[in-house]
């Protein structure tokens, strides 16, 4: 009997590598598909076959991508004449999509290959077609898996298991506040929008206290504080269907999708609307301002607006020079950068705003400069400029409260007249509630006028406030503004001016926006400092 040997069956073509493949780490230890399953299958078939295995390769990956590292080894073992069969488990281990079918069918094709299978047969010529079939199938899961989303997305429920920080899901599926977290997305908002704490500050005192993480042991950083407070869910809405995430053999493709296609799901709110788009306007200002996009310093950055084109002015300096001489270019260094601004809408926008399009930057800051500080060294221009707005309504306020209070105390005793006349029985119950109805309708319209005219009368009060903090941050830095660092006197500048407006002429309008607790807080650390 002719013995066969180890080379002669090489020889034969019965050299063989098994493939096992699962989705993920959960399948992997499941009894009916599990790599130990499918390699124990596989591995009575080769034997059952005469097939010695030459290399086995295993995977933990979806079947539609080519991009698995040992199926990729596999291919290039293939390539190198390693084995003469591919046995898996079922053909879908090997390709679930046309890319890997492809791939496998390329060196399959070239090396005169066989396929097989444990749990069903591999026909060669249809096995592409099979693979495209297995790609429409899954087309169509993850299309009812979508289609199932939506369906949890339109009736209220969060349809992805991503929950954002500060909510939990409820057992109706429904958004949830989770109180810990939600107490600290409410602070940093408030310190953000309200009380002008920037995001390190923030970020160490929550790592400092050691606030909840939704990841145990995790730490806190800038980045993470900065995504929480652009997150629109905080103010009670999360949109489902914002982009469309479609898997390709180069990695996944985001498309992103009409916003009339969004479904919103409601979320119990964290903070208010204003307070939500305050911390986005002041985002925007400081990143604009950040120190990273500013070189060279100007006094009015981000200040100046064009009021022929409505565009802003940007800032622009240089330190070169250069000269023309007998058809040659000279150029110079210059020991202090030549600095201007220039309108946006003449630089980029073609527009003809003005005569040129930029202006020197020393001569208009010490313009804007020199008329600020004339104000604030003498207040009385701004206190009689307030006090002008409601001038005429100061003085009779305290009689119109008066006169209010008085005709609201005689409704309130008609009231109880009424009421009197019914318990004596000189009016019927029907006459009663005609009568109330009627004293009811002008109480609450004197108890409207009574508050309005308080709420004005309030207002008075706070504008003399204001003009007492004025005249005593005034009196403690009037005489010494030209004496500040370049930043503080920005810094001035930006409290107290809410706009500088420059016309086609080059004529500046100043607006003052005075926030008086700012002026006193501001005086106050400057006195500390000193």
């Amino acid at each position: 009997m002719k013995r066969i040997t180890g080379q002669t069956q090489q020889a034969n073509g019965l050299r063989a590598a098994i493939y096992a493949r699962v989705s993920d780490k959960s399948q992997a230890e499941e009894d009916k598909t599990s790599i130990a399953e499918q390699t124990n299958e596989m591995e009575a078939y080769c034997e059952d076959k005469g097939l010695t295995i030459a290399a086995r390769y295993q995977d933990v990956g979806r079947g539609w991508t080519k991009k698995r590292p040992e199926f990729q080894r596999m291919l290039e073992d293939a390539r190198q004449g390693r084995f003469d069969t591919i046995v898996c488990w079922k053909s879908d281990r090997l390709s679930r999509g046309m890319y890997p079918a492809a791939a496998l069918m390329e060196v399959v094709e070239a090396h005169q290959i066989r396929l097989e299978a444990v749990m069903d047969a591999i026909d060669m010529k249809t096995f592409g077609l099979m693979a495209a079939i297995g790609k429409i199938e899954l087309d169509n899961f993850r299309e009812r898996a979508t289609m199932g989303k939506r369906g949890s997305a339109k009736q209220g429920r969060m349809p992805t298991g991503s929950i954002p920080y500060g909510y939990s899901i409820g057992e109706d599926g429904k958004p949830e506040i989770c109180e810990p977290e939600a107490e600290v997305v409410r602070r940093i908002f408030r310190q953000y929008a309200h009380e002008g704490v920037r995001v390190p500050t923030i970020t160490r005192q929550l790592a400092s206290e050691d606030a909840p993480r939704r990841v145990p042991g995790s730490r806190w950083h800038e980045a993470f504080v900065g995504y929480l407070l652009k997150k629109e869910v905080y103010k009670g809405i999360w949109w489902y269907g914002q982009a469309r995430h479609v898997a390709m053999e180069g990695g996944d493709r985001v498309y992103e999708q009409p916003e009339d296609t969004w479904i919103g799901v409601p979320f119990p709110p964290l903070v208010d609307e204003e307070t939500w788009d305050r911390a986005q306007v002041l985002k925007k200002e400081r990143l604009i301002r950040s120190k990273r996009n500013t070189k060279t310093f100007f006094l009015l950055q981000h200040m100046l607006r064009c009021a022929e084109c409505g565009l802003r002015f940007a800032s622009r300096s240089t330190s070169k020079r250069y000269t023309k001489s007998k058809g040659k270019v000279y150029r110079y260094d210059l020991k202090v950068p030549y600095r201007n601004y220039q309108c946006y809408g003449m630089r980029r926008e073609g527009q003809q705003c003005r005569g040129r399009p930029y202006i020197r930057a020393d001569q208009l800051e010490g313009l804007v400069w020199n008329e600020v500080k004339g104000m604030v060294q003498n207040p009385e221009l701004i206190v009689a400029g307030i006090a002008s707005l409601d001038a005429d309504e100061d003085g009779g306020l305290e009689k119109q409260i008066a006169s209010t209070e008085r005709e609201l105390q005689r409704v309130q005793l008609e009231e109880d007249r009424v009421i009197r006349l019914y318990v004596s029985g000189k009016i019927t119950e029907e006459q009663l509630d005609r009568q109330r109805k009627f004293i009811t309708e002008r109480l609450e319209a004197v108890r409207a006028e009574l508050d309005d005219y308080r709420a004005r009368q309030s207002s008075a009060t706070e504008k003399r406030e204001l003009m007492e903090n004025i005249v005593e941050w005034a009196a403690r830095f009037g005489q010494e503004l030209d004496d500040l660092p370049d930043e503080q006197r920005r810094d001035v500048l930006r409290l107290i001016v809410e706009e500088i407006v420059v016309d086609g002429d080059n004529n500046v309008r100043i607006t003052l926006g005075i926030p008086a607790k700012s002026l006193v807080s501001f005086a106050k650390e400057r006195s500390r400092r000193h």
